[in-house]
């Protein structure tokens, strides 16, 4: 049995427009950031072929974070439900929840797992092939603004004390701690 200790709903609590904008920010600020690191080490000029592909990237950045997302939960994809919201009228957001609880660490691996794997792997090949680092660069900071619900979700999991158990739900998490009757 479980018993539900906190709701989180990041939505209700700091509105759908401050965490796009504030996403949309983070995006912007970390591209240049590293844009300037980086050709401050590497005195090669970029390149704009390719950039069909680099479009191409960028729209499938949101498809892959949410499949490192579910990666964790491969081996149970019987209990993984899809929903598609429609917040901006045209534009799909997929929320992507389990139907029972998971414990509190592997959903924190869970919520960190796009952010190592593709920031892996976009500055690695930022740095194989800078040539085209802007456009890698610019997968990197879009990733990072993507991750930024999640690093919020991770913040409130750290310092929560009383939860050994999340629960997602359609509008939040739920944090939940078990006990015997």
């Amino acid at each position: 049995m479980y018993s539900c200790t906190k709701k989180l709903n990041l939505k209700h609590t700091y509105g759908r427009q401050r965490l796009i904008f504030t996403s949309f920010l983070i995006t912007v600020i970390t591209f240049l950031v590293s844009f300037e690191i980086f050709s401050s080490f590497v005195s090669d000029h970029f390149s704009d072929k390719y950039f069909l592909l680099f479009a191409l990237a960028c729209l499938a950045m949101y498809p892959l974070h949410k499949f490192c997302h579910i990666m964790m939960f491969m081996n149970d994809l019987g209990s993984i439900i899809v929903q598609k919201v429609t917040a901006m009228g045209f534009l799909p957001i997929l929320n992507i929840r389990l139907n029972h609880p998971i414990s509190k660490g592997r959903f924190l691996i869970t919520l960190m797992m796009p952010f190592i794997i593709i920031s892996a792997l976009t500055l690695t090949a930022a740095l194989w092939y800078p040539l085209y680092a802007h456009y890698f660069l610019f997968l990197f900071s879009m990733n990072v603004g993507l991750s930024f619900v999640d690093f919020i979700y991770f913040k409130y999991l750290l310092t929560s004390r009383n939860c050994s158990f999340v629960e997602e739900r359609k509008h939040g998490l739920e944090l939940l701690t078990k006990f015997d009757m």
